[in-house]
C-alpha cells in the first residue's frame, strides 16, 4: 500500500507517509483508518510526507469523492486540524495541492505546505531536521 500511517501521541501527531503512484481510494481508506484507531485524539496534528511519491491518480470522479470524504473526516467539532504537507518534488506538490482544494472553506483545517523538511517540522514546534530523527528523540 502506498500509504501508511502511525500516531505519536508523545508529538500529538499522526504521520502520513505515501510512496509511489498514489490512489485517492488508499488515501481515504488510510485515513479513515488513523481516525477510527483508538489512539487518534481530536486536535493531533498531521504530518504528511510526500517525499517519495511519483505520481498521483488522474481519475477525477475518484478525486471527486475523496475531497467529499476527506473535508467530512476533517470537519468536525472541536480544536482545528492542522496538516502539514512535506512535498520536496512535483509529484508531491501536486497531491498536497489537490488536499488543500478539498479542504477550501473548512476554517476547521489549516493546511501548510513546505518544501523543506526541517521547515515541515518546525511548523510543528518539533526541532528535528528529519523526520527520521523525530522519530528517534523523545519531546
Amino acid at each position: 500500500m502506498p500509504v501508511t500511517y502511525a500516531i505519536h501521541p508523545t508529538w500529538n501527531l499522526i504521520l502520513f507517509r505515501y510512496h509511489g503512484e498514489v490512489t485517492f481510494n488508499e488515501s481515504v481508506a488510510v485515513v479513515e483508518a488513523a481516525f477510527a484507531n483508538p489512539m487518534a485524539r481530536a486536535g493531533m496534528r498531521h504530518l504528511c510526507d510526500l517525499a517519495d511519491v511519483t505520481g498521483v491518480e488522474r481519475d477525477f470522479l475518484a478525486l471527486m469523492r475523496m475531497q467529499a470524504q476527506m473535508a467530512e473526516s476533517l470537519h468536525r467539532p472541536g480544536p482545528e486540524q492542522v496538516v502539514v504537507f512535506f512535498a520536496p518534488t512535483p509529484a508531491g506538490q501536486q497531491l498536497a495541492e489537490m488536499a488543500r482544494r478539498s479542504w477550501e472553506g473548512l476554517d476547521s483545517v489549516i493546511v501548510l505546505l513546505q518544501t523543506c523538511e526541517a521547515e515541515a517540522l518546525a511548523l510543528l514546534g518539533i526541532k528535528a531536521s528529519k523526520i527520521s530523527d523525530m522519530l528517534q528523540t523523545v519531546p
